[in-house]
């Protein structure tokens, strides 16, 4: 076998017995490298030991970490193995020139430029490393320089040669003490096959490894001839192999050969042979080592078995190869193809430059960076496609597919291209484009690699900036699937999988975030690309951008959520309002037959507490029917312009009072807050129950914050652009679920069980805030506290805030009022109550009644107390027939809940009233002398 230098088994034995590899620095070789720093004026100074694998830095100056701390170095980095095999000194004047090592690691990472460097070389003439200096800028060398450096490295070949005696010593110490039974057992249990052979080539002595290498037991080979067990046709190398050792011109010889074993079988190996003399100097034996290289030899032979399949393959496709090899620059072009490209044999180059030249312009930059990072990457294959200078002048479109070959380093040695015209495929692709250019969808083609070769334009338009991702980077994008929310890796992506399995992969939606911030969803798959064996050589990609029509179905489930959960709150608003109507009709009698009793009883009477133990019950359900009413939105309310600063600052001390002790209260209203439409009285029970509920969620304390402010721009309910301002209630309390958030505006739903809660706080809310034209939002999560938001329509009109009203007295009179209630007993304790405060009282069961009764008494009947909701004609109906006849009559409607009908645009029409069922006698005389004794 031929060796290179490097990697020969002497010169590596003499490098291992320096016992210098691996070993820490010397003052010694320190003050060499010193010494050439600073007489040969370099940043960088190095004595390389060099093994076949590495080079380790037994001295260093001017290494950067982390190669310093490591002291070693790959051979792809190495200038200095260039010295050790060749045996010669390299002087460099700029590296980024040289044929071979402008690929180097050393000059990318380390920014080595110009390099000097002599060979290390031991007594015996055995290379084991180099003297070398190093410059980060183009230098001229001068002999003066080299001169130096050899003096320098002979100084540490002495230093090196002192060491290889004390380890000789060492060593032939160990050797005496060794037993002969020692080495007994290291011959017969060696790993490799050895043997002693006699002078005249016959077996003396074989181990174990070598009887199973020939599988011929020991017997059958001790005293036979080692040519009866040698291919014949390696005989005669053999024989004069040994001819030059046995006349001393060596000491001992390597050689490939081949065994014929016990079995027939034909045994590739490595043989070393080594003259053993005897004590007078005359040669005693032969010692032998044989090592097995049957399966490096059969992957050789294939190797040549595929590169002439390769050349006779790209022969038939009409491609044109060229070989280059990297130490001399040389190309040399297959000769069966010249004619491709328009130039005859003779035409073609002989040098790397001669293709570089013929490069486009615009192309050259990029294919020669791209070809030297593969090389300088240690990478395998290489492919670009470029334009390409024919003999005309013109240029062709090739595609270019590399192989680079490396030697037993791992340094690369050659690049074999194959070179095919695409300018006929490239007219076809263009076709294929503009076909592609015109689907909606994106579609990209990426060969076995995972590297894109082909995209229309929606693709691009989908993927952006990213399109140029390769798969493995994919793994750093942030996408998820959609369904599940798990990030996906690299080997996650349809066109991953399908690469790696070959069959159909997806459809599948991710969720992208693209670097701008944005997000996208693409319905993704991939379907693999094959050739004619079948075999998976690329993928389609297909991807849809989705985002639109996810967000457009995601806003139709939230609408028709809405809907759904608006249907249901107005299917119990109903019921609520109609079991309130009853309720507070049955509350009414009630409370007012109480307030009779009361008013007959004597301050002293022992009745008296048990009628005020009812009246008191009564109160608390119409307070339960009330919420009711409010939840579904059946009141009629009395909206006047209001400042919510104002507001809010008379009822903070009753809220704080509210709270507690432990939780504080923060007010923050913005000067700049605009007024509202609402009925000032719902509009505290709104902000009572909110209160009530942040402290309900602070049971260790803690703090609630009530803010306002304007709210442009805020898409009301029916879709459209309103102005809102913005009333906030925030505590910093247990939060809620998202379960929970789902019901807390049904009635009766509450967390409080067994706590007194009845569970009609936030519907009451909900319905008030709804039915004055606002709406409701929340933001909680559990153990984040919680905040409601309160948007109501902003007023813009020039109407003064009210201001709250001073307390009237509670009066009667002696007008005459026409009563209107269907409920007999609602009717008869009414009438009672407004006969004991002095009104003269008619009374009519219906609203067809009260007609007649209106027409009998039309100028005697001063204000109509009429019930809203009446079989056969309703107490509106009613009103409005009877202003037909008298437009200015005065009437106060009273029920258990009210019509919206009742009020116009929020406000009640002049001389009308409202008093919700059950009512107080105070509050029943109150709204009647105001009505009677406003002016209409």
């Amino acid at each position: 076998m031929t060796y290179s230098l490097l990697t020969r088994p002497d010169r590596l034995a003499a490098l291992r017995h320096t016992t210098l590899l691996d070993t820490p620095p010397e003052e010694g070789f320190d003050r060499l490298t010193r010494m050439a720093s600073r007489l040969l004026g370099t940043p960088v100074a190095l004595i390389s030991l060099v093994a076949e694998d590495r080079q380790f830095f037994k001295s260093a100056i001017g290494l950067p970490e982390p190669w310093a701390s490591r002291r070693a170095a790959p051979i792809s980095f190495s200038f200095c193995s260039q010295v050790v095999s060749t045996g010669e000194q390299l002087i460099l004047e700029d590296a980024r020139r040289h044929p071979l090592l402008r690929h180097s690691t050393a000059i990318r990472e380390l920014g080595w430029v110009s390099y000097a460097g002599v060979p290390l070389v031991t007594r015996d003439g055995q290379t084991i490393g180099s003297f070398s200096v190093v410059d980060k800028m183009p230098r001229l060398w001068s002999e003066r320089d080299i001169a130096l450096l050899k003096d320098l490295a002979a100084c540490a070949v002495t230093e090196i040669e002192l060491r290889r005696e004390i380890g000789r010593r060492r060593h032939a110490e160990l050797g005496r003490r060794e037993s002969d039974e020692q080495l007994q057992s290291t011959f017969e249990h060696a790993g490799v096959g050895l043997a002693t052979i006699s002078l005249d080539g016959r077996w003396l002595r074989v181990n174990r490894a070598l009887s199973d290498l020939l599988h011929v037991s020991a017997d059958d080979l001790i005293g036979y001839p080692v040519e009866a067990r040698t291919h014949p046709d390696d005989v005669p190398a053999d024989r004069e192999a040994m001819r030059l050792l046995l006349a001393g011109e060596a000491q001992n010889y390597h050689i490939e050969k081949r065994f014929v074993t016990g079995s027939g079988d034909i045994l590739w190996a490595l043989v070393n042979v080594s003259l053993v003399p005897a004590q007078e100097g005359e040669p005693s034996h032969l010692i032998v080592g044989i090592q097995d290289i049957t399966d490096r030899k059969e992957a050789e032979s294939t190797l040549r078995s595929s590169e002439e399949r390769y050349r006779l393959v790209a022969q038939a496709s009409q491609e044109m190869i060229w070989d280059w090899d990297l130490s001399s620059n040389a190309v040399s072009w297959d000769p069966g193809t010249g004619p491709l490209l328009d130039y005859q044999r003779p035409e073609l180059g002989d040098t790397a430059d001669w293709w570089y030249d013929r490069l486009h312009p615009e192309d050259r930059e990029r294919v020669v960076e791209s070809l030297n990072g593969a090389i300088a990457q240690g990478e395998s294959v290489w492919s670009e496609e470029y334009r390409f200078r024919r003999a005309d002048g013109g240029y062709a479109v090739v595609q270019d597919r590399a192989y680079i070959l490396h030697d037993e380093t791992g340094a690369p040695t050659r690049v074999v291209s194959a070179m095919a015209d695409l300018t006929e495929g490239r007219r076809s692709e263009r076709r294929l484009s503009q076909v592609l250019d015109a689907l909606p969808l994106g579609i990209w083609i990426v060969d076995r690699h995972g590297r894109i070769v082909l995209e229309n334009a929606a693709s691009q338009r989908i993927w952006g900036s990213l399109r140029n991702q390769g798969l493995d980077q994919l793994a750093s994008l942030r996408a998820k699937w959609l369904s599940s929310g798990k990030r996906l890796g690299s080997a996650d992506w349809a066109v991953a999988r399908t690469l790696a399995s070959g069959i159909v992969s997806g459809p599948e939606e991710v969720s992208l975030d693209l670097p701008d911030g944005s997000q996208r969803v693409l319905a993704t798959s991939a379907a693999p690309v094959r050739n004619a064996e079948g075999a998976t050589v690329g993928a389609v990609g297909v991807s849809e951008d989705i985002t639109e029509r996810r967000a457009h179905e995601a806003a139709a489930a939230r609408q028709q959520d809405q809907e759904r959960r608006t249907d249901k709150m107005n299917s119990i608003g109903r019921l609520a309002g109609g079991v309130a109507h009853d309720f507070n009709n049955l509350l009414t009698g009630i409370l007012s037959y109480a307030e009779l009793i009361l008013q007959e009883l004597r301050p002293n009477d022992p009745l008296r507490s048990d009628v005020e133990q009812i009246q008191h019950a009564g109160q608390r359900a119409a307070g339960l029917t009330r919420q009711l009413l409010a939840f579904s939105r059946r009141q009629v309310l009395q909206p006047k312009v209001v400042s919510l600063r104002t507001l809010l600052s008379e009822l903070e001390p009753m809220l704080g009072r509210l709270l507690g002790g432990g939780v504080a209260l923060d007010l923050l209203l913005d000067p700049g807050t605009s007024n509202v439409m609402v009925d000032p009285s719902q509009l505290e029970q709104v902000l009572v129950n909110l209160i009530l509920n942040a402290r309900d969620a602070l049971p260790r304390g803690g703090r609630v914050t009530i803010s306002t402010r304007n709210a442009a721009d805020v898409l009301d309910g029916e879709g459209g652009e309103s102005e809102y301002v913005i009333l906030s209630v925030i505590d910093t309390g247990t939060g809620m679920d998202p379960e929970t958030q789902a019901h807390i505006f049904e009635p009766f739903f509450t967390t409080k069980h067994g706590a007194g809660g009845a569970g009609l706080g936030l519907p009451t809310v909900y319905g008030i805030v709804e039915q004055s034209g606002g709406h409701v939002r929340v933001e909680s999560a559990v153990g984040q506290g919680t905040e409601f938001l309160i948007y109501l329509p902003r007023y813009t009109g020039s109407e003064p805030a009210m201001v709250p009203p001073e307390p009237r007295e509670t009066r009667g009179g002696s007008e005459t009022l026409l009563l209107v209630e269907d409920e007999a007993t609602v009717r008869a304790s009414v009438r009672r109550l407004l006969e004991w405060h002095g009104y003269r009282v008619l009374e009519a069961g219906n609203g067809t009644e009260a007609l007649r009764i209106y027409e009998e008494n039309p100028s005697a009947i001063d204000l109509v107390l009429t019930d809203l909701a009446m079989p056969e004609m309703g107490g509106a109906e009613l009103v409005e027939r009877l202003r037909v006849r008298n437009p200015n009559l005065r009437v106060v409607f009273m029920s258990g809940y009210a019509e919206r009908s009742v009020a116009n645009n929020g406000a009640m029409p002049p001389g009308t009233a409202f008093i919700e069922k059950p009512f107080t006698v105070d509050t029943l005389m109150r709204r009647l002398r105001e009505v009677l004794d406003a002016s209409v």
